[in-house]
């Protein structure tokens, strides 16, 4: 059974979750998601099944089962009721919990209740776009009443005191109330509800201190610090006594919010807000509420926060703050974020992918086609955009799938390149539309970066081995109706990416690119990806060298906006030759135009496809001569 650092000792953590015939997922099969002890994205398109996690995680980890599992069972598949159930794999190594039409795990059974689904459930927070409705919209033009919303979620299992110095909850106070309302009104009936309507008032006022700085620094987080709630105001519970008993009830149910928006107050937030600072604000409300409540919580015990497409009403530059605020507040929740927006889901992939505690998986709907039913997949694809798409280039790779394995390629590239420019801020021109930031430019931009940095010829070597397919795998047009592409220049791409990858991301540090040709150049049968490699070491020692050697020559040369080019430097060097390579020297240009489709020239694929050992061999031997560790171009 796997464990993972949220293992056996730790806090508690869901490892697997398993759907069988449920809802979208129909049966005899289980549909599996691998947490891995670690938080969940998932994307899923309408219609796939995405929602069904939801209603999964929040009917397991549930005290109050609002729909029997009964309900939840697949109308398509055919098969038992008895096969619908949900199951659920811990981090402490014991057997998977199953919820069952017969039993659910909070249940008092044959063998009881399970203690950990029970601490979960009192604690967990299963939100839809729904849930944040109830905070503002469902309200109509009236003052929000957020008392059933409280007493239901926001401050139900919050901590306080009873009289007599007995530990409870406010939402054990709320049902001791509830209880406590008579049938028949006598004397001793009516101090007891009398009784119980005191307590909660005196617990559910003294929690809004708690619950308040909380929501007020969500919001700062979310980017609307102008919207403040100041308070809340309740009239308190009291037993409304009347003879008639249809007339009996429990008044004051309420719990109005007092907040301001540009310090100007607002009884009607509703009304005047715009939708995503009315999410933020109900965001807002259910998450303090969450967070107000769980210091209560036993260390180890799990505490489950689902989110389902909650942040719909927020555009995308407002929600990348919501993952601030999971990362701030709720790091040691586990966490499942379940959207069916693509881009969104593709922006937070992107901000994950440096986290070691988030796995992500897709969902798309497919049919069955042997039964002719829905019957959704579900595709794990890692919070790494760019891991993900070298290990699906390298799958295509091995299925000789070359058009689809650089299309993965490429997508690798693109994002490399971008953490890239991210990681080490290097500066963009300016572009009105995006899309025209594209792997030219980004490379580009890369370059003059490099230009000023230490060491620079180790880091050119990397950029000038993905150049080699820049031509042809790595081309954006080269796939719609791709040419003849090798194998090898793909295989090679792949591995090229990889590389830039590893200095892009993990930031790192790339060898002595003439050690590496060297070492290459002396193997016993090196692989073609290798000889790539060295070609691209070779060609990054000699633009470096001749850069420093023109330098230190001071070759005049045409002034130009951009920086010359290897072929433009090259050609100027060529036409001061004679001062920049007098005798003995003097053959050296000569030798180096011999040269030129492997170290000047942009490579072609045939060029590519002709690397061997001696060539390199041979080119390596001309610019660094037997005997030195230096190019020769730096001994003139």
């Amino acid at each position: 059974m796997s464990t993972t650092s949220a293992s056996i000792g730790g806090p508690l953590r869901i490892q697997k979750l398993w759907l069988t015939d449920f809802r979208g997922f129909p049966g005899p099969n289980p549909s599996e998601f691998s947490l891995d002890g670690k938080n969940l994205l998932v994307y899923g398109e309408n219609g796939s099944g995405k929602s069904s996690i939801f209603y999964a995680l929040s009917g397991f980890f549930s005290l109050k089962d609002a729909k029997k599992l009964r309900e939840h069972k697949n109308v398509f598949s055919g098969e038992a009721e008895a096969n619908c159930r949900v199951s659920v794999e811990f981090s402490d190594g014991t057997a998977p919990v199953d919820w069952t039409l017969s039993v659910h795990p909070t249940s008092i059974g044959p063998r009881g209740s399970d203690p950990r689904v029970v601490e979960a459930a009192l604690r967990r927070a299963c939100l839809d776009y729904r849930a944040i409705l109830d905070t503002n919209y469902l309200h109509g033009g009236g003052k929000v009443n957020l008392f059933k919303v409280a007493v239901d979620h926001l401050l139900r299992d919050y901590a306080v005191t009873a009289t007599g110095g007995t530990p409870t909850t406010i939402g054990a106070l709320w049902e001791q109330v509830l209880r406590a309302k008579p049938s028949v009104q006598s004397t001793a009936s009516m101090a007891r509800i009398n009784q119980a309507c005191l307590e909660f008032n005196t617990a559910f006022r003294a929690a809004f201190p708690a619950l308040l700085p909380i929501i007020n620094e969500l919001l700062g987080i979310l980017g609307c610090g102008d919207l403040e709630i100041h308070d809340f105001l309740t009239p308190g519970l009291t037993y409304k006594k009347e003879f008639f008993i249809d007339r009996r009830k429990i008044e004051g149910q309420e719990l109005n919010p007092v907040l301001t928006f540009r310090r100007t107050p607002l009884t009607t937030p509703q009304t005047f807000l715009n939708e995503a600072r009315l999410s933020a604000l109900g965001l807002s409300i259910y998450l303090a509420g969450r967070l107000a409540c769980t210091p209560t919580a036993p260390g180890t015990a799990l505490k489950l926060l689902v989110l389902d497409d909650v942040l719909i009403g927020l555009d995308h530059s407002n929600r990348l703050p919501v993952l601030d605020v999971l990362k701030k507040k709720f790091a040691d929740w586990q966490i499942v974020l379940l959207t069916f927006d693509r881009v969104w889901f593709e922006m937070a992939r992107s901000y994950l992918n440096d986290a070691e505690d988030w796995n992500s998986v897709e969902v798309f709907e497919r049919t069955d086609v042997s039964r002719g039913i829905p019957s959704p997949l579900v595709r794990p694809v890692g919070t790494n955009p760019t891991e993900a798409a070298l290990a699906q280039a390298s799958a295509f790779l091995a299925d000789n799938h070359l058009p689809a394995a650089a299309n993965y390629a490429r997508a690798a590239f693109e994002e490399s390149l971008k953490r890239f420019c991210e990681k080490r801020a290097v500066h963009l021109s300016y572009r009105i539309d995006p899309h025209e930031v594209n792997t030219g430019a980004l490379l580009s931009a890369i370059e003059s970066w490099l230009s000023g940095q230490a060491n620079r010829v180790r880091f050119m070597a990397v950029i000038e081995r993905v150049k080699l397919y820049r031509g042809m795998v790595l081309n954006p047009f080269s796939h719609t109706a791709p040419p003849a592409i090798a194998r090898n220049e793909v295989s090679g791409a792949i591995a090229a990416v990889e590389a830039l990858y590893k200095y892009a991301a993990k930031q790192e540090n790339p060898g002595d690119p003439i050690a590496i040709a060297k070492r290459i150049t002396q193997m016993a049968g090196p692989s073609t990806d290798e000889l790539h490699e060295a070609l691209g070491c070779l060609r990054a020692a000699f633009h470096e060298g001749l850069t420093q050697f023109c330098q230190r020559k001071t070759l005049r040369v045409p002034f130009r906006a951009r920086n010359l080019d290897l072929e433009a430097l090259w050609a100027e060097a060529l036409g001061d030759q004679v001062r920049l390579f007098p005798a003995p020297n003097d053959g050296i240009p000569a030798l180096i135009e011999a040269e030129r489709r492997w170290l000047i020239s942009p490579v072609s694929a045939a060029v590519l496809a002709g690397v061997t050992q001696p060539e390199l061999a041979r080119v390596l031997a001309l610019l660094v001569p037997a005997g030195t560790n230096r190019l020769i171009l730096d001994t003139l």
